[in-house]
């Protein structure tokens, strides 16, 4: 009896133990179902990629197993509710550690990306000065870059360049031309172009001849000539007139009347008042009068258009009678043997003849207001005055060249030169080792010989000698020319008009009387005359520019670093 207790007892244990009965059964199965329920989530996460700089875009890849009901959220670096899995772009922000966290329920997991700052990036400037050029003409390409490690060129140019450098640039063919610049660094790469404009070149030069002279010029000594093309402004009714008389110390073109063909018909300037423009053009030799008329003037391919030139000897009725205040001043020069021309061409370094003083007052002796032979002082306008045709051409036109060779002792029966427009404009014209002299504003310097200073010396294609004062020199018979009884080797030293310049000039005078009656070029001088202002000047004239390159800088333009005007040979 006993026994069987006790298996009894052993057996409900048993049973008990291994879940036995209805209502513990019950209990084990609802604990396992809230188990279930209860699931941990696994959060995972990355970025792509890992290091970066600030401003790229970072890609972030994610997935939740056992994502919650209450779904994920971001934080860090990013935020807002996300999906239980995905992918994203995100920018990356400043330097440092960013951190894309993911928290899922009460699990979180993070991303973590390096963000620095990013290199600099590359900048390039490319320019062309000037960017107009003639074929005859360079420029210069400059270029500069920063955060850069290489450069290489494109379009009109190529091949890798240096980060910053120039180069001189030509072009033998006119058109448009684009120089392009590409330049890389780490942070990435910059672009630059620039545009160059090539016009074919202007022919800019003419022939100088020093000869006889024309028919009619009594056998002309160192005169030197050129060529003038004159037309009705605006037509090609044009008249060309050769043996015009190239001239420094003066300043626009004069014609004798005779000269010009009558179906030219140029027309009159006039004053402010409406009268016929008259004009005395004063020289050291004397005076030339006649009427002031309009007209385009044409040297080799450059054209001064509609400009006043002074028609020498006009027969129109209202220039019939000459001012005494002109005629006072000595020799009238209005006939070809008189002037041994057919016309002056002033080339000097001013633009007009008489410039603001004439434009703002009537000055006695320079332009008059005619009407019926009757002729009284009157202002001019700058516009109107007598103007040096070189600054009014379009491009060659701060000044000249002139270049003619070297004559000795015994002299030449001719010479050939050449004038050449612009200086510093083409390669033609370009002052290489010449000394520069500049000139005040009347266009003088100072000379000095043997212990004088003359403050008001001169260059002048104009006058046919060199002529100061040597009393020790002996004179020709009946003229102003020296006739030394051997040729004189003298020298004499000229100083700028500012003192930034002084150099020696060696020259000859040669005995006029002593040359061949063939002879038209010649180292040959002369005295000054006694007047009180001719005490105070050395006239350099023509013999001055045999074998020589002398330049005329005009007025209100810099060239080669300095202000005109000045000279320089």
């Amino acid at each position: 009896m006993k026994s069987l207790s006790l298996a009894s007892v052993v057996l409900c244990l048993f049973l008990a133990a291994c879940g036995g009965g209805g209502e513990s059964s019950t209990t084990s199965n609802g604990a396992t179902t809230e188990a279930m329920a209860a699931a941990t989530p696994v959060v995972s996460i990355s970025a792509s990629p890992t290091a970066t700089t600030t401003g790229q875009v970072i890609t972030l890849t994610w997935n939740v197993s056992n994502p919650p009901s209450s779904g994920c959220t971001a934080s860090g670096a990013w935020s807002g509710s996300v999906a239980s899995s995905g992918t994203q772009s995100v920018t990356a922000g400043a330097a440092g550690t960013a951190n894309y966290t993911l928290t899922c329920g009460s699990v979180s997991n993070t991303a973590a990306v390096t963000v620095s700052t990013p290199p600099p990036s590359p900048t390039v400037g490319l320019t062309l000065a000037p960017a107009n050029i003639t074929t005859a003409q360079s420029t210069v390409l400059s270029w500069s870059s920063a955060n850069a490690t290489s450069c290489t060129a494109s379009g009109a140019w190529s091949g890798s360049k240096a980060t910053s450098g120039s180069i001189t640039v030509t072009s033998t063919a006119a058109g448009n031309f684009t120089y392009s610049l590409a330049c890389t660094g780490d942070g990435g790469t910059a672009n630059a172009s620039a545009a160059l404009s090539v016009t074919a070149a202007l022919s800019n030069s003419t022939a100088i001849v020093v000869d006889n002279g024309p028919s009619g010029a009594n056998g002309a000594i160192n005169i030197p000539y050129v060529s003038v093309t004159v037309c009705r402004p605006g037509t090609t009714t044009c008249e060309t007139i050769d043996h015009v008389l190239l001239d420094t110390g003066s300043y626009g073109l004069r014609l004798l009347a005779s000269q010009l063909s009558s179906t030219l018909s140029l027309p009159a300037v006039t004053t402010a008042s409406g009268a016929a423009a008259g004009e005395c053009g004063k020289f050291i030799s004397g005076y030339t009068w006649g009427a002031v008329r309009q007209a385009d003037v044409k040297m080799a391919d450059e054209v001064a258009s509609g400009i006043s030139i002074q028609v020498i000897g006009d027969t129109g009725a209202a220039y019939a009678t000459t001012p005494s205040s002109c005629s006072s001043a000595g020799t009238n020069l209005g006939s070809l043997s008189a002037m041994g021309a057919k016309g002056i061409l002033g080339v000097g370094m001013f633009k007009q003849d008489c410039g603001t003083n004439c434009a703002n007052a009537a000055i006695s002796g320079v332009y008059y207001a005619c009407a019926s032979g009757s002729c009284t002082a009157s202002a001019m306008p700058l516009t109107k005055q007598i103007s040096n045709p070189v600054a009014s051409f379009s491009v060659n036109n701060n000044g000249l060249l002139i270049t003619l060779p070297s004559v000795g002792t015994a002299g030449l029966t001719s010479v050939s030169g050449t004038l050449i427009f612009g200086v510093n404009t083409q390669s033609n014209n370009t002052i290489n080792t010449e000394t520069i002299y500049k000139a005040n504003s009347s266009g003088d310097f100072s000379t000095t010989y043997k212990g004088k200073t003359y403050s008001a010396s001169f260059i002048d294609s104009g006058s046919n000698g060199y002529f100061f004062s040597d009393s020790t020199i002996r004179q020709c018979s009946g003229g102003d020319f020296y006739c030394p009884s051997s040729t004189l080797s003298l020298s004499a030293t000229n100083t700028a008009a500012d003192g930034s310049a002084s150099g020696a000039v060696n020259f000859n005078v040669v005995n006029m009387v002593g040359l061949a009656s063939t002879i038209s070029a010649a180292q040959v001088g002369g005295t000054v005359g006694s007047s009180s202002s001719s005490g105070n000047y050395f006239d350099w004239g023509l013999p001055f520019f045999y074998g020589r390159r002398v330049f005329v800088v005009m007025e209100a333009n810099t060239v080669a670093g300095k202000a005109g005007p000045y000279w320089a040979y």
